[in-house]
């Protein structure tokens, strides 16, 4: 599969009428911050590689 940048302005356009959102010009900007920030984030959690076997643990402890 070829990659695909993340294009944050598709994603508002698809998803603000599924969510019955109107989003002014004012906000577009800031949504579009935060989703591409997102987008970097979940790109870090992507890059750990899990053993098949690998489950959460059962209780956190620092």
């Amino acid at each position: 599969m070829a990659y695909k940048p993340f294009d944050a302005d598709a994603l508002i356009d698809a998803t603000a009428p599924l969510l019955q959102l109107r989003i002014t010009p004012e906000h577009r900007a800031g949504i579009k911050l935060n989703l591409k920030t997102a987008s970097k984030m979940a790109a870090l959690v992507e890059q750990i590689k899990l053993d098949d076997d690998a489950e959460p643990a059962p209780v956190y402890r620092p």
